[in-house]
């Protein structure tokens, strides 16, 4: 057999193995940006209800998504995948810090910022151009939702207090029956 003739046989075996294994690395490029996207949308989606579920989720799903690839052992991040993993560390890190009560506004605030930061490094990676004032203000929340929430907070802050034993639930009486005595030969038919 001559050199030719091995190179056929060689590209015929495996030119269509190699079009398989370029198939799967496309669809795992694509599968990969996709849950990308879906967990950026779902933070743009939540940003005005940050306790959701949804959201809380999706903000702990950010280290697995965007930690890079791994090859022969070894970690690679693109460098917006490094921004996005930085910017969750800073927000993280502030969202378990303990603050006091005369200092919420201002923990609120650094909390936006960082939130926002978050959300622009992830929408510059994915190809969004979106500014920082828009990803901070350009949210809808009904003061309605504020309320209810709020509402949700007092009723479970005092459901656990009762529970706690801490507060009683108040009572009033406000009806009566009028009492009416069994007479002794009644009582003695009622007990048998």
């Amino acid at each position: 057999m001559e050199y030719k003739e091995i190179i056929m046989v060689i590209a015929v075996i495996a030119g269509p193995i190699l079009a398989v294994q370029a198939q799967k690395y496309l669809e795992s490029i694509k599968e990969n940006k996709r849950r990308k996207m879906g967990l950026f949308h779902t933070l743009m989606s939540t940003r005005a209800n940050r306790v959701s579920q949804a959201h809380v989720s999706a903000l702990n799903m950010i280290d697995l998504e965007f930690y890079g690839k791994t090859l022969f052992g070894k970690r690679s991040q693109s460098a917006g995948e490094k921004k996005i993993t930085n910017a969750w560390k800073v927000y993280n890190d502030h969202l378990n810090e303990k603050f006091t009560k005369d200092r919420l506004g201002a923990w609120a605030d650094k909390r936006d910022d960082l939130f926002t930061a978050l959300l622009y490094a992830m929408s510059q990676h994915l190809g969004y151009d979106f500014d920082e004032v828009q990803l901070k203000r350009d949210c809808y929340k009904p003061m309605a939702h504020g309320d209810v929430e709020a509402e949700q907070q007092k009723i479970r802050e005092g459901i656990v207090a009762v529970l706690d034993g801490k507060k009683s639930i108040p009572m009033a009486v406000t009806y009566l029956p009028p009492y009416h005595p069994i007479e002794p030969e009644m009582a003695d038919v009622k007990s048998t």
